[in-house]
């Protein structure tokens, strides 16, 4: 059986949750295992900078500035996952060691705002931001990140929060019909795959899989770049350059890691057990996703 955000059920033999109260109760479970998984998935924040405020890269900066980010790494992640600076892992050789995700610094924040709601009236009440955040649910989980998030920013910003179910979340995202979102992405096994989620083609039509809709043609390249050569060094450099690229256009605010953790009862055998036509041991949970047809269980 396979479940996920769940935990304590007697008739699952296998978990799959990124939730770090999950996570930190199967780890102290007994009987069972964790395969845990901090490359494969980020924790974000998105603001779509085809529509106002967010078409004007000041609010998206006082956005950046004013988001908890320590708050969020303390009280969501618990010690699960850390603070994630971009769409790379610090240990994977993609990563841009010199991107930095800004955060908690509120006293950058109010002139951009101020100057912001000075220019651009239509789009402000009271001398903030009008602004609608978008989530997932009903969650426990997601009201604790949406108090979270909106408590950094409510000095700068007049918050509305928008709960939808799922597929109609997922349908707005692609759609546009956003302003500000809270999402998970990114860690793909092959790095080429980054094209899709950054390239202009696909941030200009209705369906969208360029969330933020932020696009300029120097990234394309880029991006393109990396697919075609075979030199990995040159392969990491035009990578690294695509997140410093990312980071200056203020579009995401990066906050944690995921940590997809598989929990299996003891009795699940071969979870990893998979090879490669090389004899290589293969990733046995990816985003969650695990091979099963060498898995099986025994007897008790």
């Amino acid at each position: 059986a396979l479940a996920a955000e769940q935990v304590g059920s007697d008739a699952l033999d296998l978990i799959v949750t990124s939730n770090a109260d999950a996570t930190l109760t199967l780890r102290d479970a007994d009987g069972v295992s964790t395969v845990e998984n901090l490359l494969s998935g980020e924790d974000f924040v998105m603001m779509n900078s085809s529509k106002p405020p967010f078409d004007d890269i000041r609010v998206r900066q006082a956005l950046t500035f004013a988001a908890d980010r320590e708050g969020y790494i303390e009280f969501i992640g618990q010690g699960t996952k850390p603070g994630a600076d971009s769409m790379y892992h610090p240990e994977l050789p993609e990563n841009n060691p010199d991107v930095v995700q800004e955060g908690n610094m509120t006293d950058l924040a109010g002139p951009l705002v101020y100057a912001y709601c000075d220019d651009v009236t239509d789009h402000c009440t009271d001398g903030r931001v009008n602004m609608e955040l978008q989530f997932s649910g009903p969650s426990t989980l997601q009201d604790r990140i949406m108090a979270r998030l909106t408590d950094g920013w409510a000095p700068f910003g007049n918050v509305t929060l928008d709960q939808l179910p799922q597929d109609d979340h997922n349908l707005e995202v692609a759609t546009g019909a956003w302003q500000v979102v809270t999402w998970r992405q990114f860690g793909e096994v092959d790095p080429d795959n980054v094209v899709v989620w950054t390239e202009c083609a696909t941030a200009t039509c209705l369906f969208a899989l360029n969330w933020p809709r932020w696009c300029i043609e120097e990234l394309d390249a880029l991006v393109f770049a990396q697919g075609a050569t075979t030199d990995e060094a040159l392969s990491i450099d035009f990578l690294q350059e695509v997140q410093f690229e990312m980071n200056e256009a203020y579009t995401y605010i990066f906050l944690t890691h995921a940590n997809w953790t598989v929990g299996v009862r003891d009795n699940v055998k071969n979870l990893c057990g998979q090879q490669g036509p090389g004899g290589e041991t293969l990733i046995c949970n990816n985003q969650g996703r695990s091979f099963f047809h060498n898995v099986w269980l025994s007897e008790g």
